[in-house]
């Protein structure tokens, strides 16, 4: 079967791999689709040299599946799942895994569009943890897919505002689609000085950080009202950064952070997130700007970490008879 394989920094391959096995009380399931997701981009870019070659597969966990063989009682053959896979390797044609790591498809909804419901799940694990948006003004930092989901979800939240800001136009293009009622390109205007006049002063009431980078950690206190809420969502590149402490601590900020959806009993919201996506509550195909066989995957990771040509939410197709 083929894997892809993350050969040198910057660099993924398509590899030939033997079939995996199964063991009592396995699953193997064959990918249909999987999802490009900015910690993909982290890892094959910025990890440290010496971990290259990794090992095929990875570091995909954005995917959906068929169950193709089942050593299970819980897991029969032919049935379409959310698989989240604890190894991080479904850049691949099929995994072996425990079925516990399966949810099943509501009926109807298509592998493509399913797939989506890993990232939003993680938006939705973290928005559990916030307090109530309802008639809040809400700044949401970066408009990549992640930040995205937070606008679409946030205004359906019952924020009074949202406000999106990013670099790219056509990232915001598609936030004022999902309900953002001001956008701001941060190449073109002050962020500080344009959500200051916004919210007459105030400033916003939460600041989502969806990025991970240094610049934006920075400036997410800037745009949060005294007693305000900041949220932290974006997974940085290098394990320390410098933070301005004292805008952070003026302010009286309560912060939350959010990893580990993963880890959640039940898998509570990625399978909210696949009825939210099956009911057509949020529109996911929005973000949605390409789809790709499997062996364009050197593309679709080029366009991801450029955003050309459009690039938001990148699938490759792992299908064989769709190349």
């Amino acid at each position: 079967m083929r894997a892809s394989q993350y050969s040198a920094p910057g660099q993924v391959t398509l590899v030939d791999v033997p079939e995996p096995t199964l063991s009592p009380g396995q699953v193997a399931v064959r990918i249909q689709h999987v999802a490009i997701c900015g910690s993909d981009l982290h890892t094959l870019y910025d990890s440290a040299p010496a971990n290259y070659p990794f090992p095929p597969g990875v570091s995909g966990h954005e995917c959906t599946g068929i169950v193709e063989e089942s050593l299970c009682e819980s897991a029969k053959p032919g049935t379409p799942v959310l698989l989240i896979p604890p190894h991080a390797n479904a850049l691949a044609e099929s995994v072996v895994t425990d079925p516990r790591y399966l949810i099943p498809l509501p009926e109807g909804l298509a592998a493509d569009r399913a797939v989506l419901a890993q990232q939003l799940g993680t938006v939705i694990f973290c928005c559990r943890r916030i307090e109530s948006v309802l008639d809040k003004t809400v700044v949401v930092l970066g408009q990549g897919p992640a930040g995205l989901l937070f606008t679409a979800l946030l205004y359906r939240m019952g924020a009074k505002k949202v406000i999106a800001l990013d670099l790219v136009d056509h990232r915001l293009e598609v936030a004022q689609q999902l309900g953002a009622a001001h956008t701001v390109n941060l190449q073109r205007e002050d962020p500080v000085e344009t959500v200051h006049a916004l919210t007459e002063g105030q400033m916003a009431d939460l600041v989502v950080e969806a990025v991970g980078k240094e610049e934006t950690f920075n400036l997410a206190p800037e745009l949060a009202r005294v007693n305000g809420e900041l949220a932290l969502f974006g997974i940085p590149k290098r394990p320390q950064m410098m933070m301005p402490m004292e805008a952070f601590l003026r302010r009286q900020l309560r912060t939350v952070t959010s990893v580990n959806t993963q880890g959640e009993p039940g898998y509570r919201s990625f399978r909210l997130a696949l009825d939210m996506i099956a009911q057509k509550r949020i529109d996911t195909d929005a973000l949605i700007s390409h789809r790709l066989p499997f062996n364009e995957v050197v593309k679709g990771f080029s366009l991801a970490e450029t955003k050309a040509d459009g690039a938001v939410k990148v699938i490759l197709n792992l299908d064989n008879a769709k190349g």
